[in-house]
């Protein structure tokens, strides 16, 4: 979805700019909707990152709090 919503952006102010009213209102949707899609998924923040080398494991716990 997101290779298409891409092409369809460039493709709509390719278009749009050279003249077509319609394809500019085509990439300016598609450029909403992908921001729409950025915000409804944000990237997952990492907290911690380490490199493992073979044979080496990394083990993680977790505690209750209450």
């Amino acid at each position: 979805m997101q290779k298409l919503l891409s092409r369809l952006t460039g493709t709509a102010f390719r278009r749009g700019l050279g003249g077509s009213r319609p394809w500019l209102a085509i990439g300016m949707v598609t450029v909403g909707l992908r921001a729409l899609r950025r915000l409804a998924n944000p990237k997952p923040q990492v907290l911690y990152r380490a490199v493992l080398r073979p044979g080496e494991a990394y083990e993680i716990r977790t505690r209750r709090t209450d």
